[in-house]
């Protein structure tokens, strides 16, 4: 279970990302060890099928919201060990965070990747009632690959409905550090932008339906918006870019730009009770 039987992740696209997955799951097997946690609930018959449901200390208070959160790891790699560190701030609320797995690239592509998330959701908006949650304060969200693939869950509503869930459900989507825009079919051979088409994609042409904001309408939910200051140009670019998209909709939204953080650390801090991102968390789902 969860750990115990976790198999080797392949080797990280980013050479950063070796510490921050080493000091995440760190954090995450201390938060296991100190909070309620329901874990390895299965929303399909493969291993990475998977969720884990972080409960507040305190049971009867209600319906609480939930935040469905999403790892990153280029689409290839990660695991939902990587994002429980971040479920204490949410807790204190109180409201309850999953943190979900779904089938890595290239031997699972879009739309199967996005599909395992859009299913996982949907799980949630079955059964969370079950254990304190609202179903109807519903909230997705992911890091890097994670926060790409929950914009989706959030905003693609063709998706939404072959896999059975409510848009209405949907309350907001709270995203740091994602892919917004990954239409590049003529990036150079070796390029981040290449890799997309090369591991993610069946066939280059998905890559219009499998960008966010191209599913951007008036009817959207809100968006949190965030990256760190020192994140990789490209990423910022792209949100940015999405916020226009967003504001020329008319869609409630917020962008929190994380003070010094670079690509992970602007994902580490969402861990800390009083950093900027938990505190807009905090009140998106208060508020719902």
């Amino acid at each position: 279970m969860s750990f115990d039987d976790l198999p080797l992740l392949p080797p990280p696209v980013h050479a950063e990302a070796v510490g921050y997955a080493e000091r995440c799951m760190a954090a995450t097997r201390k938060v296991q060890a100190s909070e309620r946690v329901l874990i390895d609930h299965r929303y399909g018959d493969d291993y990475w099928q998977k969720l884990d449901i972080y409960l507040p200390p305190k049971l009867g208070c209600g319906p609480l919201p939930v935040l469905v959160f999403f790892h990153g790891g280029a689409w290839t790699n990660g695991t939902k060990e990587w994002m429980g560190f971040m479920a204490p701030p949410l807790l204190a609320l109180p409201a309850i965070f999953v943190a979900a797995n779904y089938r890595l690239a290239p031997t699972t592509r879009y739309p199967a990747i996005l599909e395992d998330c859009m299913n996982a959701t949907a799980w949630v908006a079955s059964h969370i009632a079950e254990h304190g949650g609202d179903p109807k304060r519903l909230f997705v969200g992911g890091h890097s690959a994670g926060g790409h693939l929950s914009a989706l869950v959030a905003l693609d509503r063709a998706a939404q409905r072959a896999a059975g869930l409510d848009p209405n459900a949907i309350r907001g989507f709270l995203g740091v550090s994602g892919s917004y825009d990954i239409r590049k079919r003529n990036a150079a051979p070796g390029s981040a932008e290449r890799r997309i088409y090369d591991v993610l994609l069946t066939n280059q042409r998905d890559d219009d339906a499998a960008s966010p904001i191209t599913h951007v309408r008036a009817d959207s939910p809100p968006c949190l918006v965030a990256w760190g200051t020192r994140d990789y140009p490209r990423l910022v670019t792209q949100a940015m870019a999405f916020v226009s998209a967003l504001a020329a909709a008319g869609v409630h939204h917020e962008v929190l730009e994380i003070r010094g953080a670079d690509h992970f650390e602007a994902n580490e801090v969402c861990g800390l009770v009083d950093s900027p991102w938990s505190c807009a968390a905090a009140r998106w789902l208060i508020k719902a």
